[in-house]
């Protein structure tokens, strides 16, 4: 298969505006997690032909007045975080569809439809890559403040370990500590657990800080501690010393869903409630804070892990695929994965997987239609899969981690 062209900027390449719909996604491109939901809804929009307009508040602040003109034209809106959800819908209006990304649902909000991170699969898949190392002992450093996605990545997180026997120590932050005490506290800590140990920090902010605990306690990384974060920041995670391992999570693939939820928008009156999806994780990057080897940013490995993680749900992509996205041949390519610590097959399985735990936990859908969704040729063949890395089946997974709101949801017959 033919890698899709990538999107060039607002009113540009070919297509672009072809439907006369003009949307404008009030979308920041500050960190790596934001820039990756720009290029998501940046593909899609050239896909739809859509003008797109961006509104970046990391470069205007979040006063969106003087773009009073421009959102009163908008056809639709894409908008990321709450408090900017608030800021916009004053100028827009009634029938102009709005989609949110990492925004709640509420009645309130003026949204149209939501996607919202499966936090309990982001944590479940760092436990993955701990577990795997063969430790005992692993340790949670929550945010400070205890903030709710944080909370639902621990106990995601503590859940998966527990699940196999492990032992899970949680660390008590101090409220209204300074950065540096509460450092040395945790410290400390970290220097009174039995070693080697794995360590998992919400976020790849949370992680940096407690890898830099470690080094004041004197443990040797990753020698005596393994540590991993999530979102997959690179500037953040090679920043780190040593180079930061983190869950890869599909921030791309929402900004691409959240442009796919609202061209379906279109057309249609507002609904009664807002739709809520999901997005995962899609993987995990290893670097030097679990033993892997650091890594030099070689654009052609970046283009071949963000081709997976674009296409895993489409089961007839291979290695071939992987390859021709890389510009290299297939051999070229395994051996550049190799070199990495990785594999094209195994990158590919565990972007699917992680798309399965998101679709087991969040919804009611049969085995054979998360099968299908997640690139898998068949229920049998994902279930063997399944029990062979997790220890159980996908429905006993299901049934421990299911998420509250997934119980209301009918289970699809087909």
């Amino acid at each position: 298969m033919r890698e899709e062209p990538e999107a060039k900027g607002a009113g540009e390449g070919p297509g672009a505006g072809t439907d006369g719909r003009l949307v404008v996604a009030v979308l920041s491109a500050k960190t790596g997690v934001e820039r990756a939901v720009q290029r998501g809804v940046a593909l899609a929009a050239g896909k739809f032909g859509w003008a797109l307009e961006v509104i970046d508040p990391a470069l205007t602040g979040d006063d969106v007045r003087p773009f009073a003109e421009l959102l009163g034209r908008a056809d639709g809106v894409i908008v990321r975080l709450a408090e900017r959800c608030g800021l916009v819908r004053p100028f827009l209006g009634r029938d102009v569809p709005m989609v949110g990304i990492d925004i709640a649902a509420s009645r309130d909000s003026g949204l149209w439809a939501t996607l919202l991170p499966d936090n309990a699969a982001i944590g479940a898949v760092a436990a993955e890559e701990l577990l795997a190392t063969g430790l005992a002992c692993h340790a949670i450093v929550p945010s400070l403040p205890a903030l709710t996605w944080g909370v639902a990545r621990d106990r995601g997180f503590a859940a998966r370990v527990r699940a196999s026997g492990g032992d899970v120590r949680v660390y008590e932050p101090h409220e209204g500590w300074r950065a540096a005490a509460e450092h040395d506290a945790l410290a400390r800590w970290l220097a009174a657990l039995p070693r080697p140990f794995g360590l998992f920090g919400c976020n790849d902010v949370v992680a940096r800080f407690a890898l830099s605990a470690c080094k004041s306690a004197g443990l040797a990384v990753p020698d005596e501690a393994r540590v991993v974060g999530a979102d997959n920041d690179e500037t953040l995670c090679l920043f780190c010393s040593p180079p930061l391992t983190s869950v890869r999570i599909d921030h791309e693939g929402a900004g691409r869903r959240a442009a796919e939820a609202l061209q379906g928008c279109f057309g249609r009156p507002p609904p009664p409630r807002v739709a809520v999806m999901r997005f995962g994780p899609c993987g995990v990057e290893r670097r030097a804070s679990t033993g892997f080897a650091p890594q030099d940013g070689d654009p052609r490995l970046d283009a071949g892990l963000s081709f997976i993680s674009r296409h895993y749900a489409n089961r007839l992509v291979g290695a071939a695929d992987v390859a021709a996205a890389m510009g290299l041949g297939r051999r070229q390519a395994e051996r550049l994965f190799r070199a990495a610590g990785k594999s094209i097959r195994t990158e590919i399985e565990s972007a699917r997987q992680a798309h399965v735990m998101t679709l087991l936990s969040t919804t009611g859908l049969p085995l054979r239609r998360i099968a299908a969704e997640s690139g898998f040729s068949t229920e049998i063949y994902l279930s063997g899969l399944f029990r062979k890395r997790f220890g159980v089946s996908p429905g006993a997974w299901r049934r421990a981690h299911r998420d509250a709101r997934a119980d209301s949801l009918p289970v699809d017959p087909s």
